[in-house]
C-alpha cells in the first residue's frame, strides 16, 4: 500500500471514530438532561430500522436495537470519515481544489443531516433538529479538528495563503 493510501485510509479511520464517539457521548449526555436512558436514541432508532418499530412509545430499551443501531452508525461514521480523509488529502495537494472540498463537504453535512431530520421527525416528535442538529454539529466540528491536526502542511498553508490567493 503506498504511502500517500495508507494516509487517507487511517486518518479516515481516526476521523469517523471521533466523529463516531462525539455523536455517541453529546447523545448520551442529551438523553440523560431529558431524564431518559443514554442508549434511548440509539434503541428508539434500531428499533425502527431493524425491528419494524411503529410507536416509539411501546420502545423498550434492550441490547439488540442498541448494538445494531450503533454498527450502522459506526459504519456510516467510518465512510464519511474516508471521504472527508480522501478530500482534504486532496485540498492539501491541490489548493485550488479547497474551495470544491468545502463545497462538498457542505453538500454532504446539509444532506446526511436533512435526510437523518426526514427520517427521524415522526420518531422525536418536533424535537428532531435539535437531538440530531447539536451531536452533528459536534461530530463535523470534532472530525474537521482532527483532519486539520493530522494535516499540517493544510492547515499551515491555510494560515499562510488566503484563499483565493496564489503562492508565488
Amino acid at each position: 500500500m503506498s504511502e500517500h493510501a495508507r494516509r487517507v485510509l487511517v486518518g479516515g479511520l481516526y476521523a469517523g471514530l471521533v466523529g463516531y464517539v462525539v455523536v455517541v457521548l453529546v447523545l448520551s449526555l442529551m438523553n440523560l438532561a431529558t431524564g431518559a436512558s443514554p442508549f434511548y436514541t440509539a434503541a428508539l432508532f434500531g428499533a425502527v430500522l431493524f425491528y419494524g418499530l411503529r410507536d416509539p412509545a411501546a420502545l423498550e430499551i434492550s441490547a439488540g436495537p442498541v448494538l445494531a443501531y450503533n454498527m450502522l452508525h459506526l459504519l456510516v461514521f467510518l465512510f464519511l470519515g474516508l471521504v472527508s480523509s480522501w478530500l482534504v488529502t486532496k485540498a492539501e495537494e491541490y489548493p485550488a481544489a479547497r474551495y470544491a472540498v468545502l463545497v462538498a463537504l457542505i453538500f454532504i453535512a446539509v444532506h446526511m443531516y436533512g435526510a437523518l431530520l426526514l427520517f427521524a421527525e415522526p420518531l422525536l416528535a418536533g424535537g428532531a433538529w435539535w437531538q440530531l442538529g447539536a451531536p452533528s454539529l459536534a461530530a463535523s466540528i470534532a472530525m474537521g479538528w482532527y483532519l486539520l491536526w493530522a494535516h499540517p502542511a493544510l492547515r499551515r498553508s491555510l494560515k499562510e495563503i488566503p484563499l483565493g490567493a496564489e503562492e508565488d
